[in-house]
C-alpha cells in the first residue's frame, strides 16, 4: 500500500484559475445588472465581486485540498 498522493497536472491549474475569474466576474456581473435594476450603484456590484471572490477561493480550496 502507498500513501503518495495524487499530482496536480497544468491543467488542473489552469481550470482554477479560469473558475476563480468566471466566479468573480460572474458575482460583479449579476451584482451590476441588480444595482442598474434597484439604482443602488455601486454597492451591489462589490457584494456580488466580494461573494463571487469568495465563492471561487471556497471551491479552489475543496478542489486543492485533495493534492495537500
Amino acid at each position: 500500500m502507498s500513501d503518495r498522493k495524487p499530482t496536480p497536472g497544468i491543467m488542473t491549474f489552469a481550470g482554477l484559475g479560469m473558475l476563480n475569474v468566471v466566479c468573480t466576474l460572474g458575482g460583479a456581473g449579476l451584482g451590476w445588472v441588480v444595482d442598474r435594476w434597484a439604482g443602488t450603484f455601486p454597492i451591489l456590484l462589490f457584494v456580488g465581486l466580494v461573494a463571487g471572490a469568495g465563492i471561487g477561493a471556497r471551491v479552489t480550496w475543496r478542489e486543492v485540498k485533495p493534492y495537500l
